[in-house]
């Protein structure tokens, strides 16, 4: 069951990956036309060519992020461990939380039994002179 359940999430790894492919050609293959269409009918004006490359290309890079994340981006500074690494600090920041809670309380009952040692004494430090 474990096994299949890997194979069906790496089956789907693939396919994304796959998919980012083909995203690319389609957009390089558009961007090429379109530049090739705006030099010989539009007189060279390249506006439109360039408007299509950066709404699109805003849609590659976010395909890409969702295909891949950010695994092969370390030249530019990303972690591709930046997950793990800051679930680790948000666990580590919660246990020692949920230790210094459960220290405070200790402390607290600690201080409450000295408190009624206290009370119990002077109970019966009164109680003596009392009969004394």
């Amino acid at each position: 069951m474990e096994h299949e359940n890997i194979y069906e999430k790496a089956s789907q790894r693939v396919k994304a990956k796959k998919g980012f492919f083909y995203h690319l050609i389609a957009y390089a293959g558009v961007l090429g036309l379109l530049y090739t269409l705006m030099l010989f009918e539009n007189q060279g004006n390249m506006l439109p060519v360039i408007i299509v490359a950066l709404s699109w290309g805003i849609a590659i890079a976010s395909h890409y992020f969702k295909a891949f994340g950010t695994e092969h981006l370390e030249f530019l500074g990303f972690n591709s461990d930046w997950e793990e690494e800051a679930l680790e600090k948000e666990i580590d920041r919660l246990t020692r939380n949920r230790e210094l809670k459960e220290q405070l309380q200790k402390e607290r009952m600690l201080l409450e039994d000295y408190d009624r040692l206290e009370l119990k004494e002077i109970r019966k430090e009164t109680l003596n002179r009392d009969f004394d």
